[in-house]
């Protein structure tokens, strides 16, 4: 198969009407579920096998090319602190002749990687070509009139092949904004030979979760741990609960939602409960700031359940971790009824191709072989990045390596993502986290947390 085929059909380029100075709230978030080192919610750790040799990467060739002098796109990518995407990188170039990807990673935190295309794109600066995104990126570039549309190289039949919580995190205004190009999500961690001492299954309910964590708790180790600081990652962890009880914070036109009804509240007010009454989750999950912070308790066998990101399952394959395989697993999220899991929040990585790039075709069609099916398939084989193909799940390989291959598969079908739109950097750092923290610490009722929130995000949106 040539995978390298070049795409006929012209992009039409989008004229958006956000300004340059939107993008200063984006400072404030928090990345979830990176590749590189971030100031909060979802620090990464690769999963096993990171940093191994190439050996799955893809081994069809393309037909050759003669057509002269290659043309270089420029790819700013944030840190991969397993080295693993330079070297495929490397497999893309020896395999194409007239495509050379110059792969530069902006700085040592995602903020980095953000913060230098706001200014190389707020110049019209030519000199980027290929930009990776944060999912609230997409909104972000693409109303600034920085990014592209991609959907000529990602027609509907190949759209289909994408879970598609990936697909509506990446698109704005009903266009892709980028191609999704590794996949994060969060499961319920929780320790196997302690459930199957207790004749516990894995809970599908918050109550059969409260139930699980006060019957494994004892006083070295906590019934259950998330991360609950102020900030985009306690946010999350909240949010997921408001969807869990059947609330959203926006519709599909950013009509507030979040005081309508009693999810937000009942939300918050569960996990409050799990902290101050029932006392299985610990106070310091307040002051989490990193994934590694929930991680290194259970890890270190202090804590019979967390919820966390999937991509972090990696520390359980280290040498030094106490916990080690057999004696853990990952199941989906609980919700409120358990007729279905509880949605997690949408954590993937998108390639974009910047608008003022002169060289888009290149950078299109190096971005369609990139989050192509072979180049995911050996991401998450040798590099333990999640795939936001569904069909990489079902590779045998992928399910002998990853035994919780499965758990991932199912738990990203319920993924969902923050708000799509360029005001989501203000509304979760200027509405949702003062108020969630001021509640978490309860200066402030559930009830007033959220009217707060409501009411500040209705400003917020009307303002734009």
């Amino acid at each position: 198969m040539d995978i390298f085929r070049q795409q006929g059909a012209r992009l039409s380029r989008r004229n958006l009407l956000k300004t340059f100075g939107l993008s200063a709230g984006a400072g404030m978030l928090v990345a979830c579920g990176v590749g590189g080192s971030s100031g909060g919610g979802a620090a990464t750790t690769p999963a096993a096998g990171a940093g191994t040799s190439g050996g799955s990467a893809p081994t069809t060739a393309p037909a050759a090319q003669s057509s002269g002098t290659a043309t270089k796109v420029v790819w700013f990518a944030a840190r991969d602190t397993t080295g693993y995407t330079p070297k495929q990188v490397d497999t893309f170039n020896s395999m194409n002749k007239d495509i050379q990807i110059d792969y530069q990673e902006q700085g040592a935190t995602t903020q980095d990687l953000h913060d230098k295309f706001v200014t190389v794109a707020g110049a019209k600066d030519p000199s980027v070509d290929i930009v990776s995104m944060d999912v609230p990126y997409v909104p972000e570039f693409a109303a600034a009139g920085w990014t592209i549309a991609v959907d000529d190289i990602l027609p509907s039949d190949e759209q289909a092949k994408f879970f598609q919580g990936t697909l509506h995190g990446a698109t704005y205004q009903g266009k892709l904004g980028g191609v999704p190009w590794f996949n994060n999500g969060p499961g319920l961690y929780y320790r196997k030979d302690l459930f199957d001492a207790a004749g516990l299954q894995a809970p599908k309910t918050y109550d059969e979760l409260l139930n699980a964590a006060k019957t494994l708790q004892t006083a070295d180790v906590v019934g259950f741990a998330m991360q609950l600081p102020q900030n985009e990652g306690g946010i999350i962890n909240w949010m997921e609960y408001l969807w869990g009880y059947g609330g959203d914070l926006v519709d599909d036109k950013l009509n507030v939602l979040v005081d309508q009804g009693t999810a937000g509240v009942d939300g918050m007010q569960k996990i409050l409960d799990f902290i101050y009454k029932d006392k299985i989750l610990p106070e310091a999950a307040l002051q989490f700031t990193l994934g590694a912070d929930v991680m290194n308790l259970f890890r270190g066998g202090k804590a019979a359940m967390i919820r966390l990101w999937f991509s972090n399952a990696g520390d359980l394959y280290k040498d030094d971790s106490t916990i080690k395989q057999g004696q853990w697993d990952v199941a989906p999220l609980p919700s409120k009824d358990g007729a279905k899991p509880g949605p997690g929040c949408l954590g993937d990585w998108n390639l974009g191709v910047s608008k003022f790039s002169t060289k888009q075709k290149e950078a299109l069609e190096a971005v369609r072989v990139l989050t192509g099916f072979e180049f995911q398939r050996a991401r998450f084989l040798d590099g333990g990045f999640l795939p936001s193909r569904t069909a990489v799940f079902d590779d045998p390989d992928i399910q002998k390596k990853y035994p919780y291959a499965k758990a991932a598969q199912a738990s990203f079908e319920y993924l969902k993502p923050r708000p799509v739109t360029p005001y989501y950097p203000d509304i979760s750092a200027n509405a949702i986290q003062p108020a969630f923290g001021q509640a978490m610490a309860r200066q402030i009722t559930p009830d007033q947390a959220i009217k707060q929130m409501g009411d500040k995000m209705r400003q917020i949106l009307k303002s734009g």
